[in-house]
């Protein structure tokens, strides 16, 4: 079916609504549109309204700050005194003539000579080790542990079997193993290879 323009403009809406309502929308349509009119009017009054009124307030405040009247002179404060920069060199050149020597005491200080302190000792070493030992085979000794033992001088079995106790707590103690040296029986161990190594 064509359109034709002799359609109403509420056809399209009223073709949803049930044929009972609308009569009834058809006659708030009126209404509706002066409710509208009426509040884009109101809208527009309030817009101009609150114009009017930030206007004066701001002319208040511009009022206020442009003439505000200047203190009286006793309300002010007084300049800052400037002092005479002649008067100020004649006391420096007064005190910088006066050679005479000025003693000032100085309190006394005691210093305590510096407390020495003790290097710890290394474990015993052999200097005559022809060339480094497998460390990794004592138990509980690897590739790494090889390393740090080596760059504290220690290469053979024989060094290690050659600790005293406090050898062996002074190298747990620095590689901080908690007795593991004892344990493990790093210098029985060291004492059995240095024997086989020697045959």
């Amino acid at each position: 079916m064509p359109e034709t323009g002799n359609k109403r403009s509420g056809a399209d809406w009223a073709a949803v609504m049930p044929k009972q309502i609308v009569p009834a929308a058809n006659l708030l349509t009126p209404q509706l549109g002066a409710a509208a009119a009426v509040s884009v009017l109101g809208l527009g009054v309030a817009s101009q309204m609150w114009g009017f009124w930030a206007g004066a307030v701001a002319g208040i405040l511009d009022a206020n700050t442009a003439f505000k009247p200047l203190p009286k002179a006793e309300s002010m404060p007084s300049p800052r005194l400037v002092p005479d920069v002649d008067a100020l060199k004649t006391i420096i050149r007064k005190n910088a003539s006066d050679n005479s020597p000025k003693v000032v005491e100085l309190p006394v200080v005691e210093v305590q000579a510096p407390v020495a302190v003790k290097e710890p000792a290394q474990p015993a070493k052999i200097e005559t080790a022809t060339a480094p030992d497998d460390l990794k085979r004592i138990s509980g000794v690897g590739p790494k542990l090889e390393q740090v033992l080596n760059g504290m001088g220690i290469r053979t079995y024989a060094q290690i079997a050659a600790w005293s106790p406090e050898d062996v707590a002074q190298v747990d103690d620095r590689l901080q193993f908690g007795g593991r040296i004892g344990r493990d029986d790093w210098v029985g161990q060291a004492s059995g290879l240095a024997g086989k190594s020697k045959d």
